[in-house]
């Protein structure tokens, strides 16, 4: 029995992953968390000024955190120990370059 028990939480694990991007919208900011604890470093993107590099904030040994006005829309990335990353997002655009960007529509 108890290594059914075991059997079905990993198997749960694997089939919802673990969320590393997510956000809250908390005293009229949006506050968008990256989970990543082997980054050195990471910035965040994004069209509202026209990606303009903002360094996130380490808040644990994993979770990294920027914040941003909340209600807009705009499309995002980051920038991960110098490297580009497109994080795991509910809708993505193509953009100028060939490349893809994470787009945050508000209320969904």
């Amino acid at each position: 029995m108890k290594q059914l028990i075991i059997a079905a939480l990993f198997l749960t694990v694997g089939i919802t992953g673990c969320e590393s991007h997510f956000y809250r919208v908390k005293e009229n900011s949006l506050h968008l968390y990256l989970r990543n604890p082997e980054a050195q470093t990471v910035s965040f993107a994004y069209s509202e000024d026209g990606y303009q590099l903002h360094h996130a904030k380490k808040i644990d040994s994993k979770t990294w955190m920027v914040t941003v006005p909340e209600g807009i829309e705009f499309t995002y990335f980051y920038i991960v120990d110098g490297i580009s990353f497109l994080p795991s997002c509910r809708f993505k655009e193509r953009d100028d370059f060939g490349s893809e960007n994470c787009v945050f529509i508000p209320d969904m």
